[in-house]
């Protein structure tokens, strides 16, 4: 009876431990991580795939001060099917830091336009904040033209 105890609760410490698998934590989520999850998201902006994006459910995003963005499920949502991302065409120069703080400060090129039609280009600074290794705030600042 005792070793059938036991390998119940190996057995329950296992699949616990398990649980998790593939989901950063604060304890997990080094620099690295962090600069992979802001990647994910920009690259969603272009490629409208945000399901590699590691949002926090709660996330939210601000844009020029107004908020766009009000839970990791909504994001994901607009990254997806949302018209203010789908005339994004491509990013480029993108470059990433990581403050102190574990703050992610993203710089890039967001190349916009309709069906074949080049529109303009928008130079965008991000801030990327973390809760538990997972996307918890974006802002955004965005200057259209360069």
């Amino acid at each position: 009876m005792r070793s059938r105890s036991l390998l119940l609760s190996v057995l329950v410490g296992v699949i616990v431990a398990g649980a998790g698998a593939g989901v950063a934590s604060a304890s997990t989520c080094d620099d690295a991580c962090r600069v992979d999850g802001a990647r994910a998201y920009v690259a969603a902006l272009a490629d409208h795939d945000p399901s590699t994006v590691p949002f926090h459910p709660d996330a939210t995003r601000v844009e020029a001060g107004l908020p766009t963005g009000f839970s990791g499920d909504q994001l994901r949502a607009d990254l997806r099917f949302g018209p203010q991302y789908r005339i994004i065409r491509a990013v480029s120069d993108e470059t990433y830091r990581v403050r102190g703080d574990g703050v992610v400060d993203a710089e890039f090129t967001l190349s916009v336009g309709a069906g074949p039609v080049g529109l303009t280009t928008a130079r965008v600074h991000e801030t990327f904040r973390y809760d538990d290794g997972l996307i918890r705030e974006i802002v955004a600042d965005i200057r259209i033209g360069g």
